[in-house]
């Protein structure tokens, strides 16, 4: 699974996570500074998954009625790149089975609680990935 950072996210995750994932972060690729619509095409592009910290993704997918990218938002995490970096490591083998399994999903990971999936189009129901 190949994975882009959103801006949002501090860039030394890349470097913590890239020994287990293919991980660039929107830095890398002059994506810093774009609306979300270019960076859901460079997504769609390039075949990655969004990791970011920006809950209203989501609604512009609902609204937008999208069927991809997969997305894994980062909620309620004190920003610290070494707690963030654990927790994608820990949830991101269940995220990529469950995407070949089901398709493109809203990954929603938080701390104490199970992963949330989303599948999209938004509004199609999903499991529950513990």
């Amino acid at each position: 699974m190949r994975l882009l950072l959103d801006q949002n996210l501090p860039y030394s995750i890349t470097k913590a996570i890239a020994d287990d994932w293919d991980v660039i972060h929107t830095e890398d690729v002059n994506l810093q500074r774009v609306t979300d619509p270019e960076i859901f095409s460079y997504c769609i592009e390039t075949d990655r998954v969004l990791v970011t910290a920006d809950k209203k993704l989501t609604k512009f997918l609902a609204s937008s009625r999208a069927s991809s990218p997969s997305v894994v938002v980062l909620r309620g995490f004190v920003p610290h790149k070494v707690v963030l970096a654990d927790a994608l490591v820990r949830h991101l083998p269940q995220i990529e089975e469950a995407i070949e399994m089901v398709g493109d999903a809203i990954f929603s990971i938080a701390p104490d609680r199970p992963v949330r999936v989303q599948r999209l189009p938004l509004g199609i129901a999903a499991p529950v990935v513990e």
